[in-house]
C-alpha cells in the first residue's frame, strides 16, 4: 500500500521534479553505499593497525633481559617498576604481564595480580611459543591484544606478555575518522543535490519546458501536419542525411522506398542535383525554380536554428506547374495580350488616319503617310525577322516594339543581335519571359523617369559559347535600399502591388541554365541588365 502511493505521488510530481528526486535519491544510495564501503575499509585497516602496534609493543617488551630475568624470579615489584614507565607513554588500554602458567604478575589493576589470565588464548604463546594477535574478552571487556612469549636465552618460555586494546577504544579512534568525513561528504552530497537541480532544469529546457506526454503529442502532431500538406517535405540534419520525409515527396520524387529505408541516407543519394541542399548553409531559400531528380520544382529551404548555428534544415517544393505557377505564367500571357493590342491600336490609329485623307480625296498626303510607316517599321521587321531565327522571340521583340511605341518610348535593337539558336536547358516560355520581363522593367523605369530619355536599348546575341542578352534604359535606376535584393520574389521599387515578381523569374531561369546575372548602372542615368547564359 505504503510502494503504491509512494509511485502515485512521484508520478503526480512535474517531469522537472521527478528528474531531481530520482537523480537525488540515486545520489543518496550511491553516497550511503560509499559511506558503508569508506567505513568497513576504515574499520578493517584500524584493526589491522592497532593489531601490528599491540603485536610489536608485545615482543618489544617480552625481549627485555631485565623483564627475563624478572619474570624468573618472579619479583612482582621489579616487574612493576619496569610496565609502569611503559604504559605512562604507550597508548594501549592496558599491559599484561603473565607467567609460564598464565597468571598474572602484572596488570593494571591490582586485585588482579596472582589470577589466571582470561581470554583462554594464551596457549600458543605459552606451548608454542608464538607471538600473534587476538580478540578475547577479558578482566576489561573485549579487546585486541598482541601476545608474545617471555623466553631466556635457551628458548625456554618463562611468561607471556600482552598488550591490549579495547575494542570501545577502537571503535571512539573509528568515529574520530569517520567524524572527520562527514563535513566532505555533507559538502559532496550538497553539490550532488545543486546539480540534480540543475541536470534537471537543464532537461527541462531542452524540452522546451513541456512534459514528455506534451512531447509526445506534438510529436505525433507534427507527424500527421507532415504528411497532410501537399507539398514534399524533407527534413535533413546538419551532415544532410535524411530525417524525415513525407509521401508527397516520395511521390513526386519517384521514390518507391518507405519512409524507414530513406531515413538516415545522405541527401545526395537520394535527390539530385544536391547543389540546392548545401550552398549558402546559413541562408534561407524561398520559392527557387530548381530540378529534383530530373523534374522541375519551385523549392524553399528553412534553417532549423539552435545555439545560433544551423542543425538542419526543412525543405519544401511542389511541382513548377501548380496553382502558383500558373498564375505567373497568366502573367505572361498578359504581357502577350498587351503587345497584340499596342498593334492593334497603332494598326488602327493609322488605318482611320489614312481614311480621313481619303475621305478628303488627299491621296498624296495618304499615300506618303503609308509610304512613311511602311519604310520605319518595315526597317525594324526586316531587321528582327533577319537577324532573330527562333520565331517565338522574334514574335516578342516586335510585341513589345509596338508596346514601346504605345507608350511613346523608343525601343532600339543594336545591330550586333543575332539570334540563330538558344541553349535547350530554358523552354520557349522560360526565355520569352525572361526577355519579356527585363524588357517590361525597363519601360517601368523609363515611365517613372520624365525627364530621362525615351530610348531603351536591346542587344540579344548567340553567337559565342554563351548567349549574351542586354538590356539598357535611362530610367530611375534601382533604389540603393533594395538593390542587393531586387532578385527576391516581391521586392520591388513600384507601388503597384502585383509587381516583384518578374525578376525573380528572371533570376531563376537564368540560375537554372547556369548563366550569370549582371546589373551595372546606366551613365548617366539609368540601369543596364546583362545576362551571360552558356550554351548547352
Amino acid at each position: 500500500m505504503f510502494t503504491r502511493k509512494m509511485t502515485q505521488w512521484f508520478a503526480r510530481r512535474s517531469f522537472q521534479n521527478r528528474i531531481f528526486l530520482l537523480i537525488l535519491f540515486t545520489s543518496t544510495i550511491v553516497m550511503l553505499a560509499l559511506s558503508w564501503y569508506l567505513t568497513s575499509i576504515t574499520e578493517k585497516r584500524l584493526h589491522y593497525q592497532v593489531g601490528q602496534r599491540a603485536l610489536i609493543q608485545a615482543m618489544q617488551i617480552s625481549a627485555m633481559p631485565e623483564l627475563v630475568k624478572a619474570v624468573r624470579n618472579h619479583d612482582l615489584p621489579r616487574i612493576k617498576a619496569l610496565i609502569d614507565p611503559m604504559r605512562s607513554f604507550s597508548d594501549a588500554t592496558y599491559i599484561t604481564v603473565g607467567d609460564a602458567h598464565g597468571r598474572r604478575l602484572y596488570h593494571v589493576n591490582p586485585g588482579e595480580i596472582g589470577k589466571l589470565m582470561e581470554g583462554g588464548d594464551s596457549d600458543d604463546a605459552l606451548y608454542k611459543g608464538k607471538s600473534y594477535v587476538s580478540v578475547r574478552k577479558g578482566s576489561l571487556g573485549s579487546s585486541l591484544r598482541g601476545k608474545s612469549p617471555v623466553q631466556d636465552a635457551s628458548g625456554k618460555v618463562l611468561g607471556i606478555v600482552s598488550v591490549g586494546y579495547t575494542l570501545e577504544q577502537l571503535e571512539n579512534w573509528l568515529s574520530l575518522q569517520l567524524s572527520s568525513l562527514l563535513i566532505p561528504m555533507g559538502i559532496l552530497l550538497c553539490l550532488l543535490m545543486l546539480c540534480a537541480r540543475l541536470f534537471s532544469i537543464h532537461i527541462k529546457k531542452q524540452m522546451f519546458n513541456m512534459e514528455p506526454q506534451q512531447l509526445a503529442q506534438l510529436l505525433i502532431q507534427q507527424s500527421v501536419l507532415f504528411e497532410s500538406v501537399f507539398e514534399g517535405l524533407i527534413a535533413i540534419d546538419s551532415d544532410h542525411r535524411i530525417t524525415a520525409i513525407n509521401q508527397t515527396a516520395r511521390r513526386m520524387l519517384n521514390l518507391s522506398q518507405p519512409e524507414p529505408m530513406l531515413i538516415g541516407n545522405a541527401i545526395n543519394q537520394v535527390v539530385t542535383p544536391e547543389d540546392f541542399f548545401y550552398s549558402s548553409p546559413q541562408e534561407n531559400k524561398k520559392d527557387e525554380i530548381v530540378t529534383f531528380n530530373q523534374i522541375k520544382v519551385i523549392a524553399s529551404r528553412m534553417a532549423v536554428i539552435i545555439d545560433q548555428e544551423p542543425r538542419g534544415w526543412v525543405i519544401s517544393f511542389r511541382s513548377k506547374d501548380d496553382i502558383n505557377t500558373l498564375s505567373l505564367q497568366l502573367s505572361q500571357i498578359q504581357q502577350y495580350a498587351d503587345n497584340l493590342r499596342a498593334v492593334q491600336h497603332e494598326y488602327r490609329n493609322r488605318i482611320s488616319t489614312i481614311a480621313g485623307l481619303l475621305y478628303l480625296k488627299r491621296y498624296d498626303n495618304a499615300l506618303a503617310l503609308i509610304q512613311q510607316q511602311s519604310e520605319s517599321h518595315q526597317k525594324v521587321l526586316d531587321f528582327i525577322v533577319e537577324n532573330v531565327k527562333n520565331h517565338h522571340l522574334a514574335g516578342l521583340l516586335i510585341g513589345k516594339y509596338y508596346r514601346a511605341k504605345e507608350l511613346g518610348l523608343e525601343l532600339v535593337f543594336d545591330p550586333a543581335c543575332y539570334v540563330d539558336r538558344l541553349p535547350s536547358s530554358l523552354t520557349q516560355n522560360e526565355w520569352i519571359s525572361i526577355i519579356g520581363n527585363l524588357l517590361d522593367n525597363a519601360y517601368n523605369a523609363s515611365l517613372r523617369q520624365p525627364s530621362g530619355s525615351r530610348q531603351i536599348d536591346c542587344l540579344i546575341n548567340s553567337e559565342g559559347k554563351e548567349v549574351i542578352v542586354e538590356v539598357a534604359d535611362h530610367g530611375c535606376g534601382i533604389d540603393a535600399n533594395i538593390r542587393e535584393r531586387i532578385f527576391e520574389r516581391g521586392i520591388t521599387s513600384s507601388e503597384n502591388g502585383d509587381h516583384g515578381i518578374g525578376l525573380w523569374l528572371v533570376k531563376s531561369y537564368v540560375n537554372q541554365a547556369g548563366g550569370v546575372i549582371v546589373v551595372d548602372d546606366n551613365i548617366p542615368e539609368g540601369t543596364i541588365f546583362t545576362l551571360y547564359i552558356p550554351h548547352d
